[in-house]
């Protein structure tokens, strides 16, 4: 990440300009003159201490303490003075400032705009840092993120995308796709009583509405008849196995493979499981058995 870049001597001679002793620096942080002396040495303070020994010295931090780049997750997060356990107790969610930092697991909506509330961004502003995080820019991926060249920008990640990755890839020819209220209907009908209307699939869909209950949830995933973890978040490792599967299926169906390989399919490869089952499936569907004794007979 493109930390702040910081230089002892310039420490003191802000120190000095500011009218403060080392022990009078010390006491205004709430350190120990000790600490004060090893920073003036060269050996920085942790970066979520910069911002407050910036603001006391009366100096803007990006003069202060410059930094090159823009700001990835952990960057805002020292530039707001929090430590990664302070902001986890803040938006009251273990490790996931710590995996998002590593680009590990992504933010759920109301995670992001907790964070950006409390780091004092707009939520556009974290969701770009935390794209660099997941090395989704210019500036290098982190231990534990995926490198640009190997991440499939066609895997749905919101709950929109979701639905209208399966209204439009499982639904070939003229095959029509259910409506809202056929959703809405076909949610209910699972849940046992009235959870959603028409119009509340709708605004799911079109992305008016970012958050859905469990209940939500699993009634779309039997609607389309896929396993629940598709439409669970942060769960986008099942969601990319899951897509693969039905791209895979899609040209099953098609006629346009008899037998799957795994390369061709994706960054990661198919899972093992999965590329047997869906052989499985292509040798027991009929239509294709039939077409391909016609074809024999000929």
């Amino acid at each position: 990440m493109p930390e702040r870049r910081f230089d002892g001597q310039r420490l003191r001679s802000a120190r000095v300009a500011a009218g403060f002793t080392q022990i009078g620096l010390s006491k205004a942080l709430g350190v120990s003159r000790s600490a004060v002396t090893t920073w003036e040495s060269g050996r920085g303070p942790d970066p979520e201490r910069l911002p407050a020994v910036a603001r006391v010295l009366g100096w803007d931090i990006n003069s202060l303490f410059p930094r090159n780049g823009a700001p990835d997750l952990a960057d805002l997060r020292c530039d707001a003075g929090f430590a990664q356990y302070e902001i986890e107790k803040t938006v009251r969610s273990k490790d996931a400032a710590r995996c998002a930092e590593r680009g590990i697991r992504r933010l759920t909506p109301t995670l992001a705009a907790a964070f950006a509330d409390a780091y004092g961004v707009t939520e556009g502003e974290l969701r770009a840092a935390e794209n660099r995080s997941f090395g989704d820019s210019d500036t290098p991926a982190k231990e534990g993120g995926t490198p640009p060249e190997e991440r499939d920008t066609s895997i749905p990640t919101t709950l929109a995308e979701k639905i209208t990755y399966l209204l439009e890839e499982t639904y070939p020819g003229d095959r029509q796709p259910p409506s809202d209220a056929d959703i809405a209907h076909g949610i209910n009908q699972a849940a046992g009583t009235p959870v959603i209307s028409a119009e509340g699939v709708r605004d799911l869909r079109t992305g008016a509405v970012t958050e859905a209950s469990p209940v939500i949830r699993e009634g779309l995933a039997h609607t389309f008849g896929v396993t629940a973890f598709f439409f669970q978040p942060d769960d986008l490792t099942i969601v990319r196995t899951i897509v693969e599967g039905l791209q895979t299926l899609k040209l099953v169906r098609s006629g346009h493979i008899r037998h799957i390989a795994t390369r061709g399919m994706g960054p990661q490869g198919m899972p093992a499981e999965l590329l047997a089952a869906v052989n499985d499936l292509v040798a027991s569907l009929p239509e294709l058995n039939q077409a391909e004794g016609s074809a024999t007979d000929q």
